[in-house]
């Protein structure tokens, strides 16, 4: 990417401090209710919570618990695998982000906070499987779809294990994927409507999401008393993040008093949080929440966060009636997918080729 792209993306970056005790819950019970004022009332409630805080639980979101067991398990099986199996679909082989990514092989996406600038350098205590955007995971497709050109390439193959180490791996992924998506599809609407635009507003630009969704493994640390974060402090980029938690505690919000504030797991719920582009639109009224990872249980951890955001061929533009004249846009418009694409580049060590690797005495 050219230097003249890199500095017109990195004056705004988002290092937002909401104010905040605790992650609310947000029942979405109302999510596909034929009355209009039942989903007015919904948007207000997640709007409230988009710019208190820019993370909330949801329950009754229409994903089963037992579909979520499932991508667990799956995960599990995967990283269960030895070294030499996982390398085989390894991130590096791929132009476009996709696949493994061994211990200690991703940084944070926001090396600008003081915390990252002056913490661990030899990338985060876990490891990660991706996978993006194919349209055997779109419910609304046909195996006669194609996708769309993209000249940020990030669509394309996503690389998969051998189905003879993984049974059915690809398939539960697959279908947790399509569910998220119908899930994310639908949220965008109430989020049209929290920002006060009419429900559509956002669907001609969620026709080939720019989607990524992770399979996270955590170990314990490594070293008593040496912290090593899972993830380092961060904000995510895309519109917001769907994030399906195992049962052990590392999730930690960023509050406004510069506290770590824990999110953990809840039976039966979901995380959502506000990520850059969709703070972008509102003018940075909806918060892009710093947060990190940090496993400090002694036990494995597992997470499945699902990255929803638009067409990468879309323009984001600060909304009209989110500006005022003491208010001014916070962001010049810009492409989806140059945003994505440059913010990855930030995350991947050795992209291309083998990892950083961790230290000698790790």
């Amino acid at each position: 990417m050219s230097s003249t792209v890199t500095e017109s993306l990195r004056p705004s970056l988002l290092l937002q401090r909401a104010n905040f005790e605790s992650v609310p819950i947000v029942d979405l019970s109302k999510l596909h209710s034929p009355n209009i004022w039942e989903r007015q009332e919904l948007a207000e409630e997640i709007d409230k919570a988009c710019t208190q805080v820019g993370f909330f639980y949801i329950k009754n979101h229409g994903i089963s618990e037992e579909l979520i067991s499932e991508i667990h398990n799956a995960a599990r099986q995967f990283f269960s695998q030895s070294d030499e199996e996982k390398m085989n679909v390894y991130v590096g082989k791929t132009k476009n982000f996709r696949g493994y990514s061994p211990l200690y092989g991703e940084k944070s996406s926001n090396p600008d906070l003081e915390e990252n600038a002056m913490g661990n350098s030899q990338g985060a205590l876990s490891e990660a499987f991706d996978i993006g955007y194919e349209v055997s995971g779109d419910l609304r497709k046909s195996s006669g779809d194609r996708l769309p050109p993209d000249s940020f390439g990030l669509h394309g193959e996503n690389q998969w294990p051998d189905e003879t180490l993984v049974p059915g791996f690809r398939a539960t992924y697959l279908k947790y994927f399509s569910e998220a998506l119908e899930l994310s599809r639908a949220l965008m609407k109430i989020f049209a409507l929290a920002l006060g635009q009419k429900e559509d507003f956002f669907d001609p630009m969620v026709r080939y999401p720019g989607v990524t969704s992770r399979m996270l493994h955590y170990p314990p640390q490594p070293v008593q008393g040496v912290e090593i974060p899972g993830l380092a402090a961060h904000t995510d980029y895309e519109c917001f993040t769907i994030l399906a938690q195992d049962r052990v505690p590392a999730l930690q919000v960023l509050d406004n008093r510069g506290e770590w504030v824990l999110a953990p797991p809840i039976p039966g719920t979901l995380i959502v949080n506000i990520s850059d582009t969709l703070s972008f639109w509102s003018n940075k009224r909806f918060k892009s929440t710093i947060h990190r990872v940090a496993n400090l249980s002694g036990e494995e951890r597992y997470s499945i966060p699902f990255f929803f955001g638009v067409d990468y061929d879309t323009t984001i533009s600060v909304l009209k009636n989110q500006v005022s004249d003491d208010n001014p846009p916070c962001k010049e418009p810009f492409k989806a997918g140059e945003y994505v694409r440059w913010k990855l580049s930030q995350a991947y060590i050795g992209y291309g080729g083998e990892p950083a690797g961790k230290s000698e005495d790790a």
